[in-house]
């Protein structure tokens, strides 16, 4: 019986990555139903703040390799400058003894060509058996590497599939802003004039957008920047929006910051996905700076808007909501479940 080590882990810094896992995993156990799968955590030195390019703690259990898979899956923003420190020495030993890697939904954290030289190092050195790159890009620059290898989409877009939400009438009535790593911004409804740094039109009403420019200035400037940010200055305390109930998550449980997680009312955080996908999956409209708040959303049927520069935006190249930094869009779910059909063939006969 094939033996998959299939990754869970990384949640407390970033719950977003629950929600690519567990669609993965939900995927590998529908076309490998005869597979045993070992669930296994990430790496000690991936989610600490103060490890990341050292490695991992020389007293942590090489876990991995006490399992001896057959098979080892990967997945999300893996292409990492550390990815060496993090990952070599577990694959040098797995991938000596037999072990296949297979990369599900894979892109990278930044595509500076000093970095992706980085990457293609990796990947010569540790030489995927599969890989489904999440965007177009790193396919074009990475999937010469990988023996079987397709453009394909993040995995998270199968969550539906596998959690379905049921209709919850008092979420329906609201939306969700998803400001945890950039401070929220003032929103208006229905106002005219004044000075704004974009604007919408939103069930008929006119959303006005504006930044606090020095403390969004403060978030982005690094993790700790951000953290300070949101401990300095106070939240809004608005809760009602064009006649929508406001909630607000959270998608970082670890560290948690009183200060700044609780700035402003009706939040949620929490260290497991699934309430945030109820409300992802019911609300009318999710406005984030968070790449998997809205994929969450708009693979659920619901409108997003995304307030990001980040390189992980690739992700949602192709499939027709290449304006979502503008206004919010909905996701064309025909056109999703041929990609998901796809994407799955393609594992299957890969793995077969």
């Amino acid at each position: 019986m094939t033996v998959i080590a299939h990754i869970l882990g990384g949640w407390s810094v970033n719950i977003g990555n629950a929600f690519f896992q567990l669609a993965g995993y939900e995927v590998l156990r529908e076309l490998l139903p005869e597979a045993e799968f070992a669930l296994i955590s990430e790496q000690p030195g991936y989610p600490s703040y103060w490890n990341r390019r050292g490695g991992n703690p020389v007293e942590s259990l090489d876990y991995i390799n006490t399992l001896k898979p057959d098979v080892l899956v990967l997945m999300g923003p893996v292409f990492r400058r550390e990815m060496f420190s993090i990952w070599g020495d577990a694959l040098e030993k797995l991938m000596k003894g037999g072990s296949k890697l297979v990369l599900l939904g894979v892109g990278a954290m930044s595509y500076d060509p000093a970095d992706v030289e980085i990457y293609r190092d990796f990947l010569i050195h540790y030489p995927p058996h599969l890989m489904v790159a999440r965007d177009a890009e790193t396919y074009r620059l990475l999937g010469d590497l990988s023996a079987q290898a397709c453009a394909g989409i993040d995995l998270a877009f199968f969550l539906s599939d596998y959690f379905p939400q049921r209709p919850v009438l008092s979420l329906q009535g609201s939306i969700v802003l998803n400001f945890d790593k950039i401070p929220e911004p003032r929103i208006t409804v229905g106002e005219g004039g004044g000075n704004f740094d974009q604007a919408f039109d939103f069930n008929g009403q006119r959303w006005q957008i504006k930044f606090p420019r020095f403390r969004a200035w403060l978030a982005r400037r690094s993790r700790y920047g951000m953290f300070l940010e949101g401990i300095l200055f106070p939240g809004s305390k608005l809760t009602e929006l064009g006649g929508y109930r406001i909630i607000r998550t959270d998608h970082r449980p670890h560290p948690m910051l009183r200060a700044k997680t609780y700035r402003s009312p009706g939040v949620l955080v929490n260290d497991t996905p699934y309430p945030y996908l109820s409300l992802y999956g019911n609300a009318a409209l999710t406005l984030t700076d968070r790449v998997h708040a809205a994929v969450a959303a708009l693979q659920y049927g619901k409108p997003a808007m995304l307030f990001s520069e980040s390189p992980r935006l690739r992700l949602l190249e192709g499939l027709g909501v290449d304006e979502i930094t503008q206004r919010p869009v909905w996701l064309d779910l025909a056109r999703l479940e041929e990609e998901k059909h796809r994407v799955k063939n393609f594992i299957r006969q890969g793995l077969a």
